[in-house]
């Protein structure tokens, strides 16, 4: 996030949770120790800014170091692609569960990729035709993995709900 220019630890968390809250999960607790760590190798300075009745901000931004640095990760393999969902992990024990709970999680999670399909079409319709290729790419992507899911639910549901009585 830093690539844009200077911003705070909670700047730097709403915006990854705007762009990417989708598929990653960001809290304080590591972003601040990241900061931290980028600034101990000299990839980030900070700034602190005074406020008026409130703590000081910090605002931390790229050094060219820093920029240099994250050239070179991009440039590296992320590693296998894992899909990591406590909603498929609760679905392995599904047989516990009694059918009308099983079909209301199956419904909230249907609704829930539904919405967010819907965000990230208004996103790519208005701001992500300013974006760059490589966004508008891994946002398509995400959009194509929830409505695959959507409908892997509609067509597979009834192979749960089988062995339950309602």
């Amino acid at each position: 996030m830093l690539t844009e220019g200077s911003a705070s630890g909670y700047e730097i968390r709403k915006l990854l949770m705007e762009r990417f809250g989708h598929f990653m999960r960001v809290s304080y607790g590591s972003i601040y120790p990241a900061l931290a760590s980028l600034l101990d190798e000299g990839l980030v300075e900070c700034q602190e800014i005074s406020q008026h009745s409130r703590p000081d901000k910090k605002t931390y931004h790229l050094t060219a170091a820093g920029e240099q640095a994250f050239v070179a990760s991009l440039q590296q393999s992320p590693g296998r692609h894992r899909v990591r969902s406590e909603f498929l992990a609760l679905l392995c024990f599904a047989h516990y569960l009694p059918a009308d709970c099983l079909r209301r999680l199956l419904d909230e999670r249907e609704q829930e990729f539904r919405e967010d399909i819907a965000e990230a079409d208004t996103w790519l319709q208005d701001d992500g035709a300013k974006a760059p290729a490589g966004m508008r790419f891994a946002a398509g992507f995400g959009v194509a993995l929830l409505r695959a899911a959507c409908n892997y639910i509609e067509e597979n549901r009834q192979t749960l709900t089988p062995a339950h009585a309602d």
